[in-house]
């Protein structure tokens, strides 16, 4: 199993004027109950980067990736199910869920993630630790179909996420409220090599092997 170490790039946040850009492509919020018009699109418009120039969010319909690992932090929790939602990761061609934050871990708390070798991987949540609950950034895997997390790519920086979630069935007896911002977490992947890179990678060894041989057989 291949060991992965990322680094975290500084990702601390205030408010401040450099804040991100965030553009919904059209997506309509729902008014937060705890705290109206206080939803995902205008906490992140209060945000700033770690950059300190105002990052662009575009929402996307992305809801897998392709990786070996990722680092992840906090970014905000304001639902009353804070204290016990967790969040984590699964493998997609088996929904085999690995969590990163647990129900303890709130606004701050960052981890590093091996995904253990090249998978196809998803993010979900449990609300209120709730795994018959279970929501997912596959659609098709949520109850009824629903949209229960609002992702935004970076604009600026690769394979850089931010998700918002909803943390109540779309669908049902309440509805939810659609604010997106019940927990809100952002994701650096770190992606699979291209196959390009890795073939010149086996080139790269193959040559070393060869050259080794050779000094071998000279001597």
């Amino acid at each position: 199993m291949n060991k992965l170490v990322i680094t975290l790039l500084g990702l601390l946040f205030s408010f401040t004027a450099n804040a991100y850009v965030v553009n919904t492509n059209g997506f309509e919020f729902g008014s937060s109950w705890d705290n109206p018009n206080h939803n995902v699109d205008t906490i992140l418009s209060g945000l700033e980067d770690e950059t300190g120039s105002g990052l662009t969010l575009n929402m996307i319909s992305a809801q897998t990736w392709s990786g070996i690992g990722a680092s992840t932090i906090i970014l905000e929790e304001l639902a009353g199910y804070r204290h016990n939602t967790t969040f984590g990761w699964y493998d997609t061609a088996t929904n085999s869920p690995h969590q990163i934050f647990s129900g303890a871990d709130s606004k701050g708390a960052s981890a590093v993630i091996d995904f253990g070798s090249m998978l196809d991987i998803g993010f979900y949540i449990d609300p209120n630790g709730v795994k018959n609950n279970r929501m997912f950034t596959e659609n098709e895997l949520n109850t009824h179909d629903d949209i229960q997390v609002a992702i935004f790519e970076i604009a600026e920086l690769e394979n850089s996420y931010i998700l918002g979630w909803e943390d109540l069935d779309l669908n049902g007896g309440n509805g939810g409220d659609r604010d997106y911002q019940d927990m809100i977490v952002r994701v650096q992947i770190e992606q699979v090599p291209e196959p390009g890179s890795m073939s010149l990678l086996g080139l790269g060894l193959l040559g070393l092997v060869m050259t080794r041989k050779r000094m071998k057989t000279d001597a």
